[in-house]
């Protein structure tokens, strides 16, 4: 009987692996089987496309590929071959069809009305970068699952392991220095509907605040964790802020802080008067995977030590 039961496993196995050739992966939004080392890739969110190029390949399509070169800064660059699929909200099935993909890569949160469409064109794999408390450990996990997809488990925990040096040693940097468990809080602030200044204060299930976390910095703003990893609030917390460091980024030609009607209030902030405002790199992506994680890390660098 057991020699029964265990030839009807190794028959089930068989016939699951006959199912799928290549990898099968359960993932947001249902189960796919992707090939063994898919050749062509089509990204639909940002963070998915800084996957692949750390991973050292070039996606054949992506989404809004002028919205990506204007706000993610990571050290690769995005070959001029790749094409646009339209925007990350409604990409162009068409368009994604002619490119033949093997692969396509997206969020749950955009694709939860297409994704039928999308799996009919290649095997499509859904994440969830706010599914879990930490979105920094949902972003390495991803990243790791999409080496594993790419057949480039090496190259991804190459990549994880820079990461975790160059955390590493801005740290110890911030520790000689004498810095070492300060406070902070990071904004990314800019003019929203209706003409207000608004401002997005990173809450401690970010990506941005775990980064902070481990390069022993301390995250003051205590509200409560969000969906997305930030407070959405007015300019009005400024003067309650009780930090001794405020990061932020801004775009050149929208720096709130910089108004004539903020500059008496701004003036009279503690960190202001300390000296202790660092603004960042208007390019300093906050949502990206471990490349955006690595340039946040060297900002902070640059900022707070000048190297």
């Amino acid at each position: 009987m057991k020699r029964l039961l265990a030839l009807l496993a190794l028959a089930g196995g068989a016939s699951a692996s006959a199912a799928c050739a290549g990898r099968e992966i359960t993932h947001s939004l249902g189960t796919s089987c992707v090939p063994a080392t898919p050749g062509r890739v089509v990204v639909l969110e940002w963070t998915y496309a800084e996957d692949v190029l750390a991973l050292g390949v070039q996606p054949v399509g992506m989404a809004d590929i002028a919205g990506y070169r204007e706000w993610v800064n990571i050290p690769v660059a995005l070959a001029a071959s790749v094409q646009d699929i339209g925007t990350r909200q409604q990409p162009s099935l068409e368009k994604i069809r002619a490119l033949k993909p093997d692969l396509i890569l997206t969020a749950k949160l955009r694709s939860a009305q297409n994704y039928a469409q999308l799996a009919a064109i290649a095997p499509t794999v859904a994440f969830d970068p706010y599914a879990g408390a930490s979105q920094y450990g949902e972003m390495r996990s991803t990243f790791t699952t999409i080496g594993t997809l790419l057949n480039r488990q090496n190259t991804a925990r190459q990549v994880l392991s820079n990461l975790d040096a160059r955390l590493a040693r801005v740290g110890q940097d911030l520790k000689a220095a004498g810095r070492a468990r300060e406070t902070y809080v990071l904004a990314q602030a800019y003019t929203g509907r209706g003409g207000a200044a608004t401002m997005r204060l990173f809450t401690g299930n970010s990506m941005v605040s775990e980064v902070m976390e481990k390069i022993g910095l301390v995250n003051a703003w205590k509200a409560p964790a969000q969906p997305y990893g930030f407070s959405e609030v007015s300019l009005e917390p400024l003067s309650a802020l009780n930090t001794a460091n405020f990061l932020y980024v801004t775009q050149k030609e929208d720096n709130v802080f910089a108004a004539p009607s903020l500059r008496p209030l701004w003036q009279g902030l503690p960190f202001v008067k300390s000296g202790r405002t660092y603004a960042l790199n208007e390019k300093t992506w906050t949502f990206g995977g471990p490349l955006s994680a690595l340039t946040l890390a060297g900002e902070i660098s640059r900022a707070m030590l000048g190297r």
